[in-house]
């Protein structure tokens, strides 16, 4: 369909469908670009919204645990310095907490113990700071801008605020309940702190803080028109929400358990921000929902500040940028459309005229009409301009087309003639075509050139050449007639008769030598051969001769061998001569060492027994009472006694090892005296068979140097024989080709021809 439209057309419909394309492109780049904008801003927006008040919430709840711990910390600190805690003072120090933080609500304490840190007052129980049981238990609570004490609840671990902190042994914070001030109920959580005293828990401590502070934070908090936020406690309970009737109520039950709501909170106990899209409960309005997670101090769990923001809100610009550009872009397409389609009317008008004056023009150049009519269109515009051009430019080439035809009529007859190889015509014809004139004037220079190459008539030359394939030189052409390439065959052909005269002069003589070579070479070969017999036997004396040379060097090489192994243990036997002297004058110095012992323990035995002659005159003067002492001292003398005896017998021994020593010592002396004169011998022995081991070196070498050059020689001779039977063959093959150059040349037939 698309194909039968006409040009106009095609381009109403092209330049229509681009219009559009790029138009509904650039509307969803807009579109998408807004869209996106909107979205990245409403997240930015919501996310840095959720962190601000998270961030005060974070801080509030901080601050409720930071006083529990320091009224925690006053109360241990109290036992541990054992100064006593006031009643009066405690109740100020509460009364300044609850005026100084609006969020507290109230002040307490629970122990376990009645007197622990107060004595009890049973005339006073169940009456102002004292509970039911007699002890100081006060609640100490704001009513308006005053402070109110109420006898608080007896100590009971079943109570959360006790059982709470005591299990996890750590701050603890309740559940939201709500609990009766001035006769409204209000929102509240405890906050909870364990209290301990050498290890002991002893009681539990804490503050109430009202949530309400919470819900008036989510109610004022602007998000778009309909957006709204709330915060949800590690219990997952709504703790702030604009409709009050949500509050202290569990999401899950709010939402039917809704999976995003379960992930959600899921998050919050992962310390993880999550955001998902969702039908708000409050105007089922599809919205953004983004949860913003903090933690709470020291107890570790996390709570969720959530913001819902409506989609259509936060993308209200975006709707409206994509409704302006529709608008305006179909505006806009319909007043294109408009114009496009009045140009593309006039447009085929005026190339229908021009198409019609073409055709008719085109069945003239294919020979089907006579004479094209001239194109009828009257406008001053670039169309009228181009009918003009066509119509002047139809009656050139009318004109051109005439002469064209007799100048390629003319061509036809040249090109028969040159076919049948004759070049002596020429194109006389003319035309005003530029280029065909270029060619008949390239055509007649063509021929000229021919001519003067190959003369007027080729035959003449194709006949020459016919013979001249056919080994027949003897038939010559015109050189008048025969242009340039004639002649150099003409040249050719004188050559290649003299080549040939040459050569069968050269093949004769070829033949001739070729015989006295062969002759030659047989002689030079039987010479040869004879010479390598010669050399062969004379190699194998001097190889025989050679071989007993140098079974002498190695006769000699082992005698010096055995003279370096001979010198090599004199040395060894040296080595230890002197390593024995070197023992005898360690042994010498051990003696030295032994005879000095020798007269320690000499002293020793002179000194302890005149120590036993002095016990045996004390134990003498003892008398009865000494006598034992006496025969321990008699012992003592004779243990001295013997041990004198035993260092004698010990320095003679010791005396004579000295005299043996000296005398090995000296024995040791002469040996190295003897080992190095031994070294001596040795060494000149050594030499002298060094000596014939270099000479036998130096006649082996001389003899292999000899053997080499006589096997030099006979392989230089064995090439010879070798090379003179080449020669031989060479001869005899030179014999063949010379009498196989002359039966060639034998076969031509030319001038001077010898027969």
């Amino acid at each position: 369909m698309k194909k039968q439209l006409s040009f106009g057309n095609k381009l109403l419909f092209q330049v229509l469908s681009t219009t559009i394309i790029v138009f509904g492109i650039t509307m969803f780049f807009v579109t998408k670009y807004s869209y996106e904008t909107s979205q990245s801003d409403a997240k930015k927006y919501i996310e840095e919204l959720a962190s601000k008040y998270a961030t005060e919430i974070q801080s509030d709840v901080d601050e409720s645990i930071t006083i529990s711990r320091l009224l925690s910390a006053k109360f241990e600190a109290a036992l541990k310095t054992g100064y006593p805690l006031n009643e009066d003072e405690v109740i100020n120090y509460a009364s300044s907490i609850l005026h100084n933080n609006s969020f507290i609500v109230g002040v307490w304490f629970k122990v376990k113990e009645k007197e622990l840190f107060f004595k009890a007052n049973m005339k006073e129980a169940g009456k102002g700071s004292y509970d039911k049981t007699g002890q100081f238990n006060p609640y100490i609570t704001k009513s308006g801008s005053n402070i109110k004490i109420t006898p608080g609840s007896p100590y009971g671990e079943d109570l959360e605020w006790i059982k709470g902190p005591m299990d996890s042994k750590n701050t603890y914070i309740t559940k939201p309940y709500l609990y009766p001030v001035e006769g409204v109920e209000v929102l509240m959580s405890t906050v909870a702190i364990p209290m301990y005293h050498n290890g002991e828990f002893i009681g539990s401590i804490g503050i109430d803080i009202t949530l309400n502070t919470f819900s008036k934070m989510a109610s004022s908090i602007k998000v778009y028109d309909n957006g709204y936020s709330f915060i949800v406690d590690h219990f997952g309970r709504i703790l702030g929400h604009p409709q009050l009737k949500l509050l202290n109520k569990d999401l899950l039950e709010v939402t039917n358990n809704n999976s995003d709501y379960k992930v959600m909170l899921q998050h919050t106990k992962d310390a993880k921000n999550y955001m998902f899209f969702k039908d708000s409960l409050r105007d089922g309005l599809t919205s953004l929902y983004f949860s913003k997670f903090f933690k709470i101090k020291e107890i570790g769990d996390n709570w969720s500040f959530v913001i819902s923001a409506p989609v259509d809100e936060y993308l209200e610009n975006a709707i409206f940028i994509r409704n302006f550009s529709i608008a305006t872009g179909l505006f806009g397409l319909f007043i294109i459309a408009g114009m496009i389609i009045f140009s593309v009317k006039k447009l085929n008008y005026n190339l229908a005229e021009i198409s019609s004056g073409l055709n008719e023009f085109f069945e003239y150049l294919n020979t089907k009409t006579g004479n094209p009519k001239q194109i009828e269109l009257k406008t001053q515009d670039e169309f009228g301009v181009m009918a003009t051009s066509i119509n002047k430019n139809v009656y050139n080439i009318q004109k051109l087309i005439e002469e064209d035809n007799n100048l390629i009529e003319d061509v036809k007859i040249l090109a028969n003639n040159v076919s049948n190889g004759y070049l002596d015509k020429k194109i006389e014809k003319s035309t005003s075509t530029k280029s065909l004139n270029e060619l008949k004037e390239l055509l007649n220079n063509m021929l000229n050139n021919l001519e003067n190459l190959v003369g007027k008539d080729l035959n003449k030359i194709s006949e020459a050449l016919s013979s001249y394939t056919k080994r027949d030189f003897t038939l010559k052409l015109d050189p008048k007639s025969s242009g340039k390439i004639g002649n150099e065959i003409i040249e050719m052909n004188n050559m290649i008769t003299e080549m040939l005269q040459g050569n069968q002069h050269d093949g004769l003589s070829l033949q001739d030598s070729s015989v006295k070579l062969s002759s030659s070479t047989n002689i030079l070969n039987n010479n040869a051969t004879s010479q390598a017999a010669s050399l062969e036997e004379t190699a194998a004396s001097i190889d025989e001769i050679t071989s007993n040379i140098e079974q002498t060097s190695h006769k000699a090489q082992e005698m010096l061998k055995i003279s370096k192994e001979t010198q090599s243990s004199a040395n060894e036997g040296k080595t230890l001569s002197n390593k024995t002297v070197e023992a005898m004058n360690e042994i010498n110095e051990t003696v030295n060492a032994i005879n000095d012992s020798i007269s320690v323990i000499d002293q020793i035995a002179f000194q302890t027994n005149i120590l036993s002659l002095n016990a045996a005159v004390e134990a003498a003067t003892a008398g009865e009472a000494g006598k034992g002492f006496a025969v321990v001292a008699q012992e003592v003398r004779n243990l001295a006694s013997r041990s004198a005896e035993a260092t004698k017998q010990i320095r003679e021994l010791v005396e004579n090892a000295t005299t043996k020593a000296n005398t090995g010592k000296l024995i040791s002396a002469n040996m190295i005296e003897s080992f190095t004169q031994l070294e001596k011998k040795i060494a000149d022995t050594s030499n002298l068979i060094s000596d014939v081991t270099d000479a036998a070196k130096e006649q082996t070498i001389g003899m292999t140097q000899i053997s080499d050059a006589v096997n030099q020689l006979d392989k230089f001779t064995q090439e010879n024989a070798s090379i003179a039977d080449e020669t031989n063959s060479i001869s005899q093959d030179t014999s063949t080709i010379a009498e196989r150059f002359v039966n060639d040349v034998e076969k031509n037939k030319f001038d001077g021809k010898i027969n």
